[in-house]
C-alpha cells in the first residue's frame, strides 16, 4: 500500500500543487480500494509523505510494483494514478509528462493508458 501511496503523492505533487482535494483523494482510494481502515491509512499516508520527502525515484517504485502486481492490478493502479492528476480538471505539462513516463516504466500501451484515463474520468464525474 505504501508503494502505490507513495507512487499517487507523486503523481498528486508533480504540478507544485498537492492540496486537500488530492489529500482526501488518496485516503478514499487506499481505504475504499485498498480496504485499509482509518488508522492504517493514515499510517500508509505519512509513511509515504516520509518517503517522497526522500525523493524516492519513479523507476524504484514502479519496478516494485511492476514485480508484486499483476498486470490487470497495474492498470487499476494507473487509473487511481489519472484520478489524482484529473481531480482538479486540468493536466499541466508535468502531469502529462510523468503519466507518459510511468505508461513505459509500467509497460502499458498507449490504449491501455487511454482506457484507465477515460476510466479515472468517468469515476470523477459520477462521485466528485
Amino acid at each position: 500500500a505504501v508503494l502505490i501511496s507513495s507512487l499517487m503523492i507523486e503523481c498528486a505533487k508533480v504540478d507544485d500543487s498537492f492540496d486537500q482535494k488530492e489529500h482526501e483523494l488518496i485516503k478514499n482510494l487506499l481505504k475504499q480500494k485498498l480496504h485499509l481502515t482509518d488508522e492504517e491509512t493514515e499510517n500508509c499516508f505519512t509513511e509515504s509523505l516520509k518517503l517522497s520527502s526522500e525523493s524516492v525515484e519513479l523507476y524504484s517504485l514502479t519496478k516494485d510494483i511492476r514485480e508484486n502486481f499483476s498486470k490487470d492490478e497495474i492498470i487499476i493502479i494507473f487509473e487511481y494514478l489519472w484520478k489524482i492528476i484529473l481531480v482538479d480538471n486540468k493536466i499541466d505539462d508535468f502531469e502529462y509528462s510523468i503519466m507518459t513516463k510511468l505508461t513505459g516504466l509500467f509497460h502499458l500501451t498507449g490504449k491501455e493508458s487511454a482506457e484507465a484515463k477515460r476510466n479515472a474520468e468517468s469515476y470523477l464525474n459520477n462521485n466528485i
